[in-house]
């Protein structure tokens, strides 16, 4: 019998009506669609009390998402939709689109902004936005049919796709503009403060954007797989 596949569903989605498999099935096989897990009021409770002490700390432009588990895997209890992020002097870093995650992921991203991303940009015109690429979306680790649910798919991540300054200049993984000092930095700060960072050489799925996240892991693994660019050979001059 083929093996049912899940269907992916945005964490706050109603329930789809009942539609054909797209693939063939054995006769007696059915589409399998999720379930909606119940949710203890001690559960939510505690987790609405996290969020609130982490919204209280003024880091982020936020506000509170449904919570939602699904029978797959898919979803989380306690998370925020992120607008900004907040800086020191009151000025906002706005999220392009907003960012479904944890609040506790949600906090580690705004602890990296103000005191990693903002340093290492601090030579240039400020940082106007960030461009994300990913957020929450129940999927399987990098769209592979087969494999484990990917930390996207618990809103325990965030990819970013580029840096956006006030003076229009964008830096990323891929942007060949983007100093190679400015790259390390970034790579050191999250790698740092999240406990997975994947970026270009990582595994081929990350070679436009680099992906964070707070996986717990036996003995407290830690993953930070991102590979640099060589620098600039030296310009050499002809001998005379």
């Amino acid at each position: 019998m083929a093996q049912e596949q899940a269907l992916i569903l945005p964490m706050t989605a109603p329930m789809p009506e009942a539609r054909p498999a797209e693939a063939p099935l054995h006769r007696d096989a059915r589409p399998r669609f999720p379930v909606l897990l119940p949710v203890s009021k001690e559960e939510a409770a505690a987790a609405a009390s996290l969020c609130k002490a982490v919204l209280a700390r003024e880091k982020l432009i936020a506000e509170p998402a449904q919570a939602a588990m699904w029978d797959n895997g898919c979803g989380a209890v306690g998370q925020i939709t992120i607008r900004a992020i907040k800086l020191k002097d009151g000025k906002e870093v706005v999220l392009r689109p907003s960012a479904l995650i944890r609040c506790e992921t949600a906090e580690a991203v705004a602890d990296w902004v103000r005191e990693e991303l903002v340093p290492a940009t601090a030579a240039y015109s400020g940082i106007a936005r960030i461009e994300v690429a990913a957020s929450y979306h129940c999927r399987p680790r990098n769209n592979v049919r087969g494999a484990r649910m990917s930390e996207h798919g618990r809103a325990n991540a965030i990819d970013i796709r580029a840096i956006v300054m006030k003076d229009g200049r964008r830096f990323g993984v891929d942007i060949r503009e983007t100093p190679i000092q400015l790259l390390a930095d970034l790579k050191h700060g999250a790698c740092a403060r999240f406990t997975t960072v994947l970026g270009p050489g990582s595994d081929g799925y990350h070679e436009d954007h680099f992906h964070m996240d707070l996986a717990q892991r036996r003995g407290g693994y830690r993953l930070c797989k991102w590979e640099l660019p060589a620098p600039p050979e030296p310009a050499r001059h002809p001998q005379r």
